[in-house]
């Protein structure tokens, strides 16, 4: 409710006389209905994470926005550094240092979609974490969409291609195999992940990269078969429902306590063998498969 419910004089200045380990001034900083002396009065605070909220209102002053340009605090100098009303020139000055061992997220389509004009600003700044922010619009033009793919920054890629439902196919690979944090996996789900050429990752130190190959529908069987071996289990599974897995092997998976059930959804299995499974397994289902087999 501090954060974002309109807060009354009465409330506000409960706020402000709460003890000084309170975190209640930290949560009311970015609340839209703070009235402007309390903002002036919070970029002042000595507390960085309450000076933090504050730098990012759209409402701070000039001489706040200085102030905090200059702040001890590297986060809260980061947090200004992006403020809509600075210059690149402005932005520039401040000694601000972005982060990069955050997670690089998919982010729904906001409700009200951004000016167009303000988009276009944020990718064609030098600061990446404007050029991050541009990177999470669904909607971003064919132009910036390329640009982006082949900015210099990690978080910038990643986001894209994360986050845009037409990321080049060669930017969702490239952002799968240098970026390792949260929502990895999200990258090889994207509308435009390749397949072809994957077999040449089966050998690579990464579990989660080798496990690209059996995404390749011209890996080798002798590769398949090689990687129903492989120590991660992930891997394992994996291979054993790719269709150029040798028959032999197969068969012998569907024997397997680990891998019987990824085996079993392999759609190289022949139909004669489905029916075997369904009434051999005894699944209540099994009568249903057959008949609609």
């Amino acid at each position: 409710m501090l954060c974002n419910l309109p807060l009354t004089r009465a409330v506000v200045d409960l706020v402000l006389t709460a003890p000084a380990s309170d975190d209640e001034r930290a949560m009311i900083a970015g609340n839209p209905s703070l009235p402007a002396d309390v903002v002036v009065l919070l970029a002042a605070d000595p507390d960085p994470e309450v000076r933090e909220g504050i730098a990012y209102r759209a409402d701070l002053g000039p001489a706040e926005r200085r102030a905090l340009a200059v702040d001890p605090d590297p986060k809260v100098r980061l947090a200004v550094s992006v403020h809509p009303a600075l210059s690149e020139e402005e932005r520039a000055a401040i000694d601000y240092e972005v982060p990069t061992g955050r997670g690089f997220y998919y982010s729904p389509a906001p409700w009200v979609p951004r000016a167009p004009e303000d988009v276009r600003r944020d990718a064609l700044s030098a600061h990446p974490m404007l050029r991050r922010k541009a990177a999470r619009v669904h909607s971003l033009p064919p132009d910036l969409v390329a640009r982006l793919a082949d900015d210099e920054d990690l978080g910038v890629r990643v986001t894209l291609a994360q986050n845009h439902p037409d990321a080049p196919a060669a930017l969702l690979l490239r952002s799968f195999l240098e970026y390792t944090g949260p929502d990895r996996s999200h990258l090889a789900t994207r509308p435009n992940f390749p397949t072809a050429r994957l077999a040449a990752f089966a050998d690579h130190e990464d579990p989660e990269v080798r496990a690209l190959a059996v995404r390749d529908p011209e890996t080798a069987p002798a590769v398949v078969e090689r990687l129903t071996r492989d120590p991660d289990p992930a891997v394992r599974a994996a291979a054993a429902r790719h269709p150029n897995l040798p028959r032999p092997r197969l068969t012998e998976l569907l024997d397997d306590e680990e891998l019987a059930h990824p085996a079993a959804a392999n759609p190289a299995l022949d139909v004669a063998e489905i029916r075997r499974l369904a009434r051999t397994l005894g699944d209540p289902a099994g009568p249903c498969v057959d008949t609609l087999i």
